[in-house]
């Protein structure tokens, strides 16, 4: 799985175009179609720097927030007391108690880049989740890195930074490849860093086996932000399993 360095300290300025609270009315949605309590415990897994974790707190629900990057942790520490984040890796995490909810957005488990990645964190979801609880998740879909980044190069020059984001999806492998360049200013003078992150596009039936294997058994996938099925050209889907 990919690492967040530098990247991590400017997430948030750089995904500024993100409509959290648009996103979230969503979730909120989902939570209550399935009959989850406003009080309800639960685990943001590949939290990042906590933004739907904070959103979802204000909302009255009981939250936790685990991260691989300790970086992105760092940032989402400072940013509220009344959260724990865990630095934790979703394909093998351990939670004190057992959870009512398990969410992970922002395509974070895209970054999960094997068929067994996929299975082992839905075994680790699955053995965190009371009976009955839910585990909510989204992937980006093919169709997205195929005609939207493909290609693609993003420049920005900020006040403190720059950067130069350059997109290649690999269609044999079914991986996206995100190549970052950094230039910003330290005590030190001039610094310039680079990060390569990878995301997988998993399939229905990747999907399906992987979450038979984790012991679920039953899955409802949508379009993303409706309640209608996945269509050809979805960018995003979000999947809804119930332990």
């Amino acid at each position: 799985m990919s690492s967040y360095n530098y990247f991590a300290k400017v997430y948030d300025r750089m995904m500024d175009n993100i409509p959290y609270d648009e996103w979230e009315q969503y979730i909120l949605q989902l939570l209550y179609r399935n009959h989850v309590s406003p009080n309800a415990c639960m685990t943001e897994i590949g939290c990042g720097t906590g933004i739907m974790t904070g959103l979802l707190k204000d909302e009255g629900f009981s939250m936790t927030g685990i991260d691989l990057s300790e970086e992105m942790l760092e940032v989402a520490k400072t940013k509220r007391d009344d959260i724990e984040y865990l630095h934790m890796d979703m394909r093998e995490f351990h939670m004190s108690e057992k959870q009512d909810v398990i969410i992970s957005i922002c395509d974070s488990m895209n970054y999960l880049l094997t068929n067994d990645d996929l299975y082992r964190t839905l075994k680790s979801v699955r053995d965190n989740l009371k009976e009955g609880g839910l585990l909510i998740f989204d992937l980006k879909t093919q169709h997205f890195f195929e005609t939207e980044l493909d290609g693609e190069t993003f420049k920005e020059d900020l006040k403190d930074f720059s950067y130069v984001w350059k997109n290649k999806y690999d269609k044999e492998k079914c991986i996206h490849y995100y190549q970052l360049f950094f230039k910003y200013r330290s005590s030190e003078g001039v610094k310039h860093e680079t990060e390569v992150h990878r995301q997988r596009v998993f399939f229905a039936n990747d999907i399906k086996e992987a979450a038979q294997k984790a012991g679920f058994k039953k899955a409802n996938v949508y379009d993303a932000f409706t309640f209608d099925k996945p269509r050809k050209n979805s960018d995003r889907i979000y999947i809804i399993m119930r332990k």
